[in-house]
């Protein structure tokens, strides 16, 4: 596969169908362990979120039969 390089961006080609490649490998791994940090971050929030209603099912009980 050949590449041309994109005047005045540096790290950047062009394929033969005029796809632009990100060809940087520095910003390529950056931009996996952006996208890990952000997926962990989301299933953290998601657990939490989960625990959250937990408790609050745990709470509901306990009134109903504090209240019953």
């Amino acid at each position: 596969m050949s590449y041309v390089k994109v005047e005045g961006h540096h790290g950047f080609v062009r394929d033969e169908t005029g796809a632009i490649l990100n060809i940087n490998k520095e910003e390529i791994k950056a931009a996996q362990e952006r996208k890990a940090r952000r997926k962990q971050e989301k299933n953290e929030f998601d657990e939490l979120k989960n625990e959250v209603s937990d408790i609050k099912k745990m709470l509901t009980k306990i009134v109903e039969k504090l209240n019953g």
